[in-house]
């Protein structure tokens, strides 16, 4: 990877006092801010939020389109259970999702995508997945593979310390 000469001091990033640890962790979350900018800016004008968007992609194309459990959506997201409750209740008045209760666990809600809301995950994806490409484009080519399995290894390695 080619070096890039960036003054992050700004930022507080200081490579040479020996905190790589915080340098990593604190980009990273400098770059979901960036990238999740990008994101709401080009979902706005569809009167959609990310998690908004998310919450409609997992409800149409986990379990076979069978739909999700709010508990699911809500380990999924990066959104707490209450934010999930409230963003059904909103997508529900919309017509983008249904909710019904889970026939095997009557504590569960299952959420569905509707037509309604998949004709606007239809018309909403192509913008995205154009934008996706071009942020992630920003990494060099031949860096790609490696970022995508270091990030992968380190969320998996996170998930199994709950």
């Amino acid at each position: 990877m080619e070096t890039i000469k960036t003054d992050l001091r700004s930022y507080g990033i200081e490579p040479q006092k020996g905190r790589a640890y915080e340098n990593i962790t604190y980009v990273l979350a400098l770059v979901y801010n960036r990238l999740q900018t990008h994101v709401e800016q080009y979902l706005a004008p569809h009167d959609l939020s990310a998690v908004q968007f998310n919450l409609l992609m997992l409800a149409a194309y986990q379990n076979e389109g069978k739909g999700i459990s709010q508990v699911q959506a809500a380990t999924h997201l990066i959104a707490s259970a209450s934010n999930i409750t409230k963003l059904v209740e909103k997508s529900v008045r919309a017509g983008l999702l249904t909710r019904k209760t889970n026939p095997n666990s009557r504590r569960e809600n299952i959420v569905c995508i509707t037509p309604k809301g998949q004709r606007l995950i239809d018309r909403v994806w192509p913008g995205y997945d154009r934008l996706m490409r071009s942020l992630t484009e920003k990494i060099p080519a031949k860096n790609r593979p490696q970022t995508e399995k270091i990030l992968q290894h380190w969320l998996l390695t996170l998930q199994e310390e709950k």
